[in-house]
This record gives C-alpha cells, sequence and structure tokens, in this order.
C-alpha cells in the first residue's frame, strides 16, 4: 500500500489558501518520512521510490499552481495576494526540495523570479 500527502478528500473543500496549508503540511509529513526512512539504511544500500511506502500527491500541487498563475493581476491588490500566494508555492518547494529532491530547485527559483516581478509592478 502506498499512502498519498496530502490524501485527495483533503484538498476538495478548501479554498486556495486552505490547499496551500494543506500541500504544506503534507510536504513537512513526507519530508520527515523520506528522511526517517534514509536514514534508518546505511549509506550504501540504494533506495528506489519502489521501496518507499509514501509519495506526495503532485496532482494537488500542479492544479494548485495552475490555478494561481491564472489569478488576475489587474490591480496591485490582486498582484499582492497572488505573489503571497507564489511566496506560500515557494516554500513547499523547499519543503519537498529537502526531502531529497534536489531537482526541485529550478521550480523554486522560477516561482521566486514570478513573486518578486510581481511585487516590483505594484
Amino acid at each position: 500500500m502506498i499512502l498519498f500527502y496530502p490524501q485527495d478528500d483533503e484538498m476538495e473543500a478548501a479554498d486556495a489558501d486552505g490547499k496551500l496549508e494543506i500541500l504544506l503540511s503534507s510536504a513537512e509529513r513526507y519530508k520527515a518520512f523520506v528522511l526517517d526512512a534514509s536514514s534508518a539504511h546505511p549509506v550504501t544500500e540504494k533506495k528506489t521510490p519502489h521501496d518507499i511506502p509514501v509519495a506526495y500527491n503532485w496532482d494537488g500541487l500542479a492544479a494548485l499552481l495552475r490555478q494561481i498563475r491564472e489569478m488576475p493581476e489587474s490591480s496591485p491588490a490582486a498582484r499582492l495576494a497572488k505573489a503571497m500566494k507564489l511566496e506560500k508555492l515557494v516554500t513547499i518547494y523547499e519543503v519537498l526540495r529537502s526531502a531529497k529532491m534536489s531537482k526541485l530547485e529550478a521550480v523554486r527559483l522560477a516561482l521566486m523570479s514570478e513573486c518578486a516581478q510581481l511585487r516590483a509592478n505594484k
């Protein structure tokens, strides 16, 4: 059995801010599990994704990223709200990157750049 973080039913009823909080707490739980699993085994033993009984639910993260990117930027308040949501996504990607997913650094940096552009165009 594979346990996915976050569960699909957790994401259904929440708004964008609620989904961001759920994704962040799920990323932290996922990171804790991955780091605990890797510290429990010797470095010489190779672990594959098949060996880890948890997975991060990327569908929820991708859907929310798309939803945030499609938010309007018509006013300074709208741009600021969008930037704040992107900033929270940066935090989520940082947590996941630290869970032995170093390739997420490029996405995190792109989100940071987008957030900075929105804040500069206030």
